[in-house]
């Protein structure tokens, strides 16, 4: 069931973004979300993670967010913590590989979302033309 949700929730961000959909993107963001590891950035919040992403899809910036390598870490009766992989890649074709540790929590509406994201290690991935 757990593994379930978690899937369901990386499913429903990779197809916001897909559609450029940036309601139904931070419908899955909590209000009181903290994201750490941002070089140069000690924390960012909501409003802040909203106008990231309002940039990169009005500027048609980033192309689709996919996951995987999923690990649950922690399970309780409403967070869901785990480990992932998420590759960002952006309409130049440029991708970055970004490990990170998601938690999710149960809210009092009872949607799941994202409370706190710590990046715990990217690199920028070779494109399959670098090598030609």
């Amino acid at each position: 069931m757990s593994q379930e949700l978690i899937l369901n929730w990386l499913d429903r961000m990779s197809e916001s973004v897909n559609r450029r959909d940036l309601d139904a993107h931070m419908e899955l963001v909590s209000k009181k979300v903290l994201v750490y590891g941002i070089p140069e950035q000690e924390s960012l919040g909501y409003y802040d993670w909203k106008r990231r992403r309002r940039n990169e899809f009005y500027k048609n910036r980033l192309a689709s967010l996919t996951y995987n390598n999923l690990n649950i870490k922690t399970i309780t009766l409403r967070r869901l913590g785990f480990q992932v992989t998420e590759i960002m890649q952006a309409t130049t074709g440029q991708r970055v590989q970004i490990d990170k540790e998601i938690i999710l929590e149960q809210e009092t509406d009872n949607e799941w979302r994202v409370v706190e994201e710590t990046i715990k290690h990217w690199h920028r991935l070779k494109n399959q033309d670098d090598h030609r």
